[in-house]
C-alpha cells in the first residue's frame, strides 16, 4: 500500500524534497567549508505536563529538566539568521526552524515571542506540540509554517491510556480554535495548516480512521501518521517488545485502517501513512552507510541553567555525549564551531549500528545514491 494518494504525492513528509538541497549536499561531498544547516531544531524546554506511554524522552524528562530564558532564545534567533556559511554558498542565514523538544514546547512561556522573533526576521516556523497549551498562543502559532499537535488516538478513552492524562476534548478543541483563527485572519498557517499526528503503537492501530473524521471535522490539513520509535537508549527493552512489536495482523488492521482513512481525502485534506523510513513490518531501517545529516541539522537543547544551551547533531539521540557537539555555552559557540574538526571527528566515529531508529534515513540514502553515486544524473533535467 503507498504510504500517500497519487494525487498527494507533493506534500510535506515525502523526503524527495531533499534533493532541493543539492547544492549543499555538493558542498558536503567535497569537503568544502559547509553551508550553515538547512534547518534547525530548538527545544525550548526539557518539561511535560503528560506521561506518555510512548515517549522517547522519558530518561530526558528525569535527569534534564530545564528551560531556556527568553534571552536565551532570542540569541538563537539572532544567531540564525545572520549565520553565514560557505563562501560557496549564497544565502545567509538558516531559512526554518522546527520547535519541539524532549518536553511540552508551550510550557516555555516565552515560545510566543520567540515565534514572532524568528517570523520578524525572515525564519520560518514549524511546531509540535501536545495541543493543550495552544489556546495561550493562537496569535504566534498561526504565524507559523505548521503546526504538528501529537494526539495518538481517535477517542477519549485511547487518548488517556496513551497519554495518561485526560485532556482530549480540550486538545481538539484548541485546534479548531487555531484552525479557525488563521483562516478568519488568513495566516500564513493556512497553507500547510495543523497536522493532527498520530504515533502508531500496538495499541492504536484500531483507530486510524476515527482519528482521521475528527481531523477532518476540525479542520486539520491532515493526518499524519508514522510508527512509535524506539529510544535510542532503550531497544531490546520492554518498551521496545510492548509497542514497537507489529504482527502480521496488526500491519493488515493498518492497512485497512488506512485504506478507510482515505476515503476522507478532498482537496483539503489527506492522509499520509509515512513508512518510507520504515521495513514492511513497521521497524526502523538504516539504507545508508554513514550519516552525512549531521551537516544538515542540529538541536538546541537546554544546558545546565536557563541561559546557556547543549548542542547537539541528531534529534532522535539527544543529549548523547557522542553526539554533543556544543556543551553548556552560547548559540555564537554552534558557529564557530560547525564544520571544525570536532564536526568532522562526531562524523568519522559515529556508528550507524547504534541509531535504533532515524528521522534521517532517506536522506542519507538520497545522499550516497544521488550526490555521491549519481544515480539520476542529477545535474541533467
Amino acid at each position: 500500500m503507498s504510504e500517500w494518494s497519487e494525487n498527494k504525492k507533493w506534500n510535506p513528509f515525502n523526503s524527495y524534497k531533499l534533493l532541493s538541497q543539492v547544492y549543499r549536499w555538493d558542498l558536503i561531498k567535497e569537503g568544502k567549508e559547509l553551508p550553515q544547516p538547512a534547518t534547525i531544531s530548538v527545544d525550548p524546554i526539557n518539561v511535560c505536563n503528560f506521561n506518555c506511554s510512548h515517549c522517547n524522552a522519558n530518561e530526558l524528562l528525569r535527569n534534564k529538566s530545564s528551560m531556556m530564558s527568553k534571552k536565551t532564545l532570542f540569541k538563537i534567533a539572532n544567531t540564525l539568521a545572520s549565520w553565514k556559511g560557505s563562501p560557496e554558498w549564497n544565502e545567509v542565514g538558516v531559512g526554518s526552524i522546527c520547535i519541539g523538544g524532549g518536553g511540552e514546547s508551550l510550557l516555555n512561556p516565552h515560545v510566543g515571542s520567540f515565534i514572532n522573533k524568528c517570523v520578524e526576521l525572515g525564519i520560518e516556523v514549524g511546531i509540535v506540540t501536545n495541543g493543550s497549551m495552544i489556546d495561550k498562543f493562537i496569535p504566534e502559532l498561526a504565524k507559523c509554517s505548521w503546526v504538528g499537535v501529537s494526539i495518538d488516538a481517535g477517542t477519549k478513552e485511547t487518548f488517556k491510556e496513551q497519554k495518561g492524562i485526560d485532556l482530549f476534548d480540550r486538545v481538539i478543541t484548541n485546534i479548531k480554535s487555531l484552525v479557525d483563527y488563521s483562516k478568519e485572519h488568513n495566516t500564513k498557517l493556512v497553507n500547510s495548516g495543523v497536522s493532527y499526528k498520530y504515533l502508531l503503537n500496538k495499541f492504536n492501530i484500531g483507530e486510524i480512521y476515527k482519528a482521521a473524521k475528527i481531523a477532518k471535522s476540525i479542520g486539520c490539513k491532515n493526518l499524519h501518521i508514522r510508527p512509535v520509535g524506539i529510544p535510542w537508549e532503550k531497544e531490546g527493552s520492554d518498551f521496545d517488545k510492548e509497542l514497537c512489536n507489529f504482527s502480521r495482523e496488526d500491519i493488515k488492521e493498518f492497512e485497512e485502517q488506512v485504506r478507510q482513512a482515505r476515503k476522507l481525502e478532498d482537496e483539503n485534506f489527506g492522509v499520509y501513512g509515512v513508512t518510507h523510513k520504515f521495513t514492511s513490518g513497521l521497524r526502523p531501517k538504516h539504507t545508508f552507510k554513514t550519516c552525512h545529516a549531521v551537516f544538515m541539522n542540529g538541536v538546541f537543547m537546554p544546558g545546565k541553567d536557563e541561559n546557556c544551551i547543549d548542542f547537539g547533531l541528531c534529534c532522535d539521540r539527544r543529549y548523547d555525549d557522542g553526539l554533543l557537539l556544543v556543551e553548556n555555552g552560547q548559540p555564537k559557540d554552534v558557529v564557530s564551531v560547525w564544520g571544525n574538526k570536532k564536526h568532522w571527528d562526531i562524523f568519522k566515529k559515529l556508528k550507524i549500528s547504534e541509531c535504533p531508529r532515524c528521522t534521517f534515513s532517506p536522506h542519507n540514502s538520497i545522499f550516497e545514491e544521488v550526490i555521491q553515486k549519481d544515480k539520476m544524473t542529477y545535474k541533467f533535467i
